[in-house]
């Protein structure tokens, strides 16, 4: 842990407190499988899902994407942890109160999937939970 607030590191550590801290409120969360939605290396994007958890990676240094779309499990989710946040020495250009709401896709009915549409900023991750 980083006490002194001078120096940037401390945002890494407030970061992976909260992080810890979103891991522990799932239930068995070690024991839940992790399941890819979606890795595109040309992007440098990568998201996965455990649980009620959405984890979303923009590793792109210089691009940001508006609207990136996923296949995920149909309803609303709620951002839970961004590090795009002020509180981890972010830009704050998403809004995180915002639910985010899955878009309706007649081929993926069946699989009871729906397209979730995030703005990621480069070099952020945003963690997300279903409703």
């Amino acid at each position: 842990m980083v006490d002194n607030k001078e120096l940037d590191y401390h945002y890494l550590g407030d970061f992976d407190k909260q992080m810890l801290k979103v891991i522990k409120s799932q239930k068995d969360f070690i024991k839940t499988p992790v399941q890819e939605i979606w890795h595109n290396d040309g992007d440098q994007v990568l998201a996965f899902m455990r649980g009620d958890l959405i984890f979303v990676f923009n590793f792109s240094p210089t691009t940001s994407y508006t609207d990136y779309g996923f296949l995920v499990p149909t309803g609303a989710y709620n951002v839970v942890l961004n590090t795009d946040a002020s509180e981890f020495g972010g830009n704050n250009l998403a809004d995180d109160e915002v639910t985010h709401l899955t878009n309706y896709d007649p081929l993926y009915v069946a699989d009871r999937k729906e397209w979730l549409k995030l703005y990621i900023p480069a070099r952020s991750a945003v963690v997300l939970r279903k409703n």
